[in-house]
């Protein structure tokens, strides 16, 4: 099907980031499994009542009422989503139905749980597997506030039935529950069909939840690596290579650049085309190295490109490839008016006796040396100390 193929699941998994989504959605989340989970149970009931080999293991006497009981729980689970779907704008719906979702979940799974015995794997594996997944999918403060009426539900129901004053597993008929349970096929895939959704649920939710969360860890150290503006790497970045490249002793050549008389492009034309000219520069950059070669946003209109096991002659060679293609670089600003783009280049070689921050100072007074010089040029610093 259609809505089942490989790029709708990638698309939901990656792009759909359920912990962003607003308590309301979640709550429809919520009500659309609950919803599910005792229609699943409608259908085994029904079962085990109209198979006869199994009938007899059922409370034949309690069973019309705990159907209606069932069917009613089915659908007020989906009559609440209507508003939180509809009404999704009121605040009062905002504030309130995630609360109510939530109890009423609650609530319901707890008096089913009775029903097949409070103190039963399904029950108590249940419990613990939903408030796991509550706590990861929802607000706390909503969580706990239903959790504490739950619990107190749940521990209530735990002493009345061990004291006597509520019959254990009223479902079951006295037959079963006075069996070896755990001898009993039929009790035991009971506990194992009735819990299985919820674990399966949880498990699925679960991953989904931690396929995103990594995705949206990944998306963050991504853009806190990337100047903003131009999308390729900030100082940070930058300083981050540098040191690994200085760690593995590595040559490499560091060019730093500078727009020529930016700031009359900004004062001028506005700084929205000074924003266009930086990315403009920027693409020009990026086009013209390697993979492993690195360009980076260095400050304001100031670039730097990171050249590994480049000679200076090779570091010549793509620092004026740049200057060139930024030289014929034209920005349209209106039909009859353009910016025309020139940078200025200073170029320093890596030893092993310099630190990076001295390497980068030898590259800066390269690019001065080369403003000092009539601007949209490349230089390198050994033409200074033979100067």
């Amino acid at each position: 099907m259609k809505f089942l193929n490989k790029q709708a699941i990638e698309e939901f998994l990656y792009n759909s980031d359920i912990m962003n989504w607003t308590n309301l959605n979640k709550s429809i989340l919520i009500l659309a499994l609950g919803g599910i989970d005792f229609s699943l149970w409608l259908f085994w009931c029904l079962f085990t009542y109209y198979t006869p080999s199994l009938q007899h293991w059922i409370n034949v006497d309690y069973f019309p009422y705990h159907i209606t009981v069932i069917c009613s729980c089915i659908v007020f689970f989906f009559l609440l989503i209507l508003p939180c779907h509809y009404l999704k704008h009121h605040k009062i719906i905002q504030t309130v139905m995630p609360y109510v979702a939530v109890l009423f979940f609650g609530c319901a799974f707890i008096r089913g749980g009775y029903t097949i015995g409070v103190m039963s794997p399904a029950t108590i594996a249940g419990f613990i597997s939903l408030i796991s997944v509550g706590l990861v999918l929802l607000d706390r403060k909503v969580i706990y506030s239903a959790f504490l009426p739950v619990t107190i539900y749940l521990l209530v129901t735990i002493y009345f039935s061990a004291t006597g004053d509520l019959r254990y597993a009223p479902l079951f008929s006295e037959e079963l529950n006075h069996t070896i349970l755990i001898q009993n096929s039929f009790w035991v895939w009971s506990m194992l069909y009735l819990y299985i959704p919820i674990f399966f649920g949880s498990i699925v939710l679960f991953e989904i939840l931690l396929i995103q969360w990594r995705n949206r860890e990944k998306i963050i150290h991504q853009i806190s690596q990337l100047d903003p503006l131009t999308g390729i790497y900030n100082r940070r970045s930058i300083s981050q290579n540098l040191n690994t490249i200085q760690e593995d002793e590595h040559n490499y050549a560091l060019v730093l650049l500078d727009l020529d008389h930016f700031k009359q492009i900004n004062d001028n034309y506005g700084h929205d085309v000074g924003d266009r000219v930086l990315k403009q520069v920027a693409k020009i950059l990026s086009a013209n190295l390697r993979d492993h070669d690195v360009v980076g946003r260095f400050g304001g209109e100031e670039f730097i490109l990171i050249l590994q096991e480049k000679e200076l002659i090779h570091a010549l060679e793509i620092a004026e490839r740049c200057r060139k293609e930024i030289e014929k670089e034209t920005v349209h600003i209106t039909e009859q008016e353009s910016v025309h783009i020139s940078a200025s280049f200073g170029i320093a070689m890596s030893e092993k006796h310099l630190s990076k921050e001295a390497v980068i100072r030898l590259a800066d007074e390269a690019l001065y040396f080369a403003k000092a010089n009539g601007r949209n040029q490349v230089r390198h610093y050994s033409e200074i100390i033979n100067g």
